[in-house]
C-alpha cells in the first residue's frame, strides 16, 4: 500500500452513546472508544426521550482513549438567535464537551454574521475549548478561520483548493472533509461509500490537504465496517 500524507482520524456520530438513563456507555461508544479517534463529534443529549448522550461515564470513556469531544450545536446560517445558541453552547462546554461544531455556518458571511460568530468562537475559547465550524461546500470565506480552529467542507474536500485557494496558506490540520452516503451527497462522491472506498476517500483526502476526514454509511449508525476501516487506515 502506498504512504499518503498523514491525516487525523475523526468521527462524526449522531447517534446514541448511552445504553438507557444511567448514562452507560453503549456498544457504540465502546466501538468509537477503541477506534481511538483524535475527535468525536456528537449530539451532546438524545432527543426522544432526551438524555444526556455525552454523559460522564460516556466521557470518560472517550476522553480517555484520547478523543477530544465536540458536542453539535446548530446555527441555522446566523438565523437561530445568538442568545439560544450561546446558551446551549455553553451548556454544553459546562457539561464535560472539549469544543463545539457549530454547523450551519454561512460560507461567505456578512459583517453582523462574522460578528456573531466572533462572540460565539469566543465563547468556546474562553472556556478552554475549541471550534468546528461546518459551511458544508468549498467555496468558503477565508474570514471564517477567524472563528474557527477547524473549518469543515463536508463532502467537497475535493474541491476545496481550487474553489478557495487560500485554503494553501494554512496546514491542513484547520480544514475537515467527510464521505458518506446521506442523501444528496451522491452528487460529490467517486461511487458509494463501503468499506474499501471509505478508506480511499479519507486517504485521498489527507493527500489533498484536508487533514480531517471521516468516511461513514449515515451519520446516525457506525457501518458494519467501522473497524476494518480503522484498521487499514492505521497501516502503513
Amino acid at each position: 500500500m502506498t504512504r499518503v500524507a498523514a491525516g487525523n482520524l475523526c468521527v462524526i456520530y449522531y447517534g446514541w452513546l448511552i445504553a438507557d438513563a444511567s448514562g452507560a456507555p453503549n456498544r457504540a461508544a465502546a466501538a468509537i472508544a477503541r477506534a481511538r479517534p483524535r475527535v468525536l463529534i456528537a449530539a451532546f443529549s438524545t432527543l426522544q426521550p432526551r438524555l444526556t448522550n455525552l454523559s460522564p461515564q460516556v466521557r470518560e470513556l472517550l476522553q480517555a482513549s484520547g478523543a477530544l469531544l465536540f458536542a453539535y450545536v446548530p446555527t441555522g446560517y446566523g438565523a437561530r438567535d445568538l442568545a439560544d445558541v450561546k446558551a446551549e453552547a455553553a451548556g454544553c462546554l459546562a457539561g464535560g464537551a472539549d469544543g463545539i461544531f457549530y454547523d450551519e455556518v454561512p460560507a461567505c458571511p456578512d459583517e453582523a454574521q462574522l460578528a456573531s460568530y466572533q462572540a460565539l468562537h469566543a465563547l468556546v475559547k474562553e472556556r478552554g475549548g475549541r471550534v468546528i465550524a461546518n459551511t458544508g461546500v468549498d467555496r468558503s470565506d477565508e474570514s471564517l478561520m477567524r472563528v474557527a480552529d477547524i473549518l469543515m467542507v463536508e463532502h467537497q474536500w475535493r474541491t476545496f483548493g481550487e474553489a478557495s485557494p487560500w485554503r494553501a496558506g494554512y496546514p491542513p490540520e484547520r480544514f475537515m472533509g467527510v464521505s458518506s452516503n446521506e442523501p444528496g451527497a451522491d452528487a460529490f462522491l467517486e461511487g458509494a461509500i463501503d468499506r474499501q472506498t471509505a478508506v480511499r476517500d479519507t486517504r485521498a483526502a489527507w493527500a489533498c490537504g484536508v487533514g480531517w476526514h471521516y468516511s461513514t454509511d449515515r451519520y446516525v449508525e457506525l457501518p458494519a465496517w467501522f473497524a476494518d476501516y480503522v484498521r487499514a487506515l492505521r497501516k502503513n
